[in-house]
């Protein structure tokens, strides 16, 4: 007989919604207790978040969970490690365990409203070469900006873990935007995650509205900035004509 518990993420790391807030709860873990798989795999399950439509917040989580499973398994395709193992329910999937790098990656594919305010730039204009930002994870003290040499001085990760995570990150936002352009979208902001497996580097945590920046990119509501955020009211009708845009069944 299985007994089910319900464990928090052990770094306490939690994420950083598109809102700017940290949201330590935003997902619990439910780790099953039979022997069999304990040590390798969690259960990651989606839970409501700081700004989100309350209302709604479980058809909302269950979309999460679709174009995050969704644009994980797209990655798979593409060579890139990750901890995403499976959809295991509307709003659950099946992950390998991992130990919590407490490091934010911050990917600008354009100027929102803090990178243009910090150097000046027109909100909203497209950047060439994306410019990818880090920030510790601090638990009582919220997200501080880092750069290679804190994240070697205070012990975060080791140079050649960060120099993998930098270019893993690069790649999943080159192979997501290029997604994003065959289907009228613009990836406007990603925000990463990754974890420590077996001495391998995954990709962790969720890819969706809650961690990403699309823009609509078609036609009379190109760049509409709010448009596929969780904070509004519509956000279920936002996030189903999202996953349909990504060609998403849901």
């Amino acid at each position: 007989m299985k007994r089910n518990t319900t464990i928090t993420d052990e770094n306490n790391t939690g994420y950083t919604g598109m809102n700017g807030k940290k949201n330590n709860q935003q997902y619990r873990n439910e780790q099953s207790c039979n022997p069999a798989n304990e040590s390798d795999f969690e259960i990651v399950k989606f839970e409501s978040i700081d700004g989100e439509e309350k209302e709604n917040f479980e058809k909302i989580c269950i979309l999460r969970n679709t174009i995050s499973s969704y644009l994980f398994e797209y990655l798979h395709g593409f060579h890139i490690p990750t901890y995403f193992i499976s959809k295991r329910s509307g709003t659950e999937m099946s992950v390998k365990k991992t130990e919590r790098i407490p490091l934010l990656f911050k990917i600008f594919n354009s100027a929102n409203g803090q990178l243009a305010k910090r150097f000046g730039l027109k909100e909203g204009v497209n950047i060439e070469f994306p410019i990818i930002e880090h920030y510790y994870l601090l638990n009582t003290r919220g997200n501080s900006w880092v750069n290679e040499y804190h994240v070697y001085g205070l012990g975060i990760s080791t140079p050649e873990e960060f120099k993998q995570m930098n270019r893993i990150a690069a790649k999943v936002n080159a192979v997501l935007r290029g997604l994003c352009d065959r289907r009228q979208l613009h990836l406007g902001e990603l925000n990463l995650m990754f974890g420590r497996s077996k001495g391998q580097i995954l990709l962790c945590g969720e890819i969706s509205p809650a961690t990403c920046q699309f823009f609509d990119a078609s036609g009379e509501q190109k760049h509409k900035r709010d448009k596929y955020t969780l904070e509004q009211n519509n956000a279920v009708e936002s996030l189903i004509e999202l996953a349909e845009r990504l060609m998403v069944k849901v």
